[in-house]
């Protein structure tokens, strides 16, 4: 069942939680201010991830958090990556990097032999 993972700040602290109402939510956690928020089927293991990665900056026995800057924009931004389709792949790695890189290496040495080379050999000769 689908339901949010929400990320609200309060002051210096952060509540990750998860709802299926998320207006109710910010009812209840106001004067709070929503910074992220995720649709989704798997929101208590999104949620367990979360929880766990920041375990060391989480207040005890609460699902507040202490986050640093650069760890509330790197939650922020596995909120928007869950999102869409996991993470960016790259088209071109292992062998069809190396295949690539080689045929387009060839193919510019042609190029340039032909177009900068040939011209100037001909001359000499």
């Amino acid at each position: 069942m689908e339901a949010y993972i929400y990320l609200i700040q309060n002051g210096d602290l952060f509540y990750i939680g998860i709802s299926k109402n998320l207006e109710k939510e910010q009812e209840i956690l106001k004067p709070g201010k929503l910074c992220a928020f995720l649709r989704s089927k798997d929101c208590e293991n999104i949620c367990k991830n979360l929880h766990s990665r920041y375990s060391q900056v989480r207040l005890p026995k609460s699902d507040y958090f202490r986050l640093s800057k650069s760890q509330l924009l790197e939650c922020q931004l596995m909120m928007k990556n869950e999102d869409s389709n996991k993470y960016f792949e790259p088209i071109f790695k292992g062998a069809n990097l190396v295949i690539t890189f080689l045929m387009a290496w060839f193919i510019l040495s042609g190029i340039i032999i032909k177009v900068a080379i040939d011209p100037i050999m001909s001359r000499l000769l």
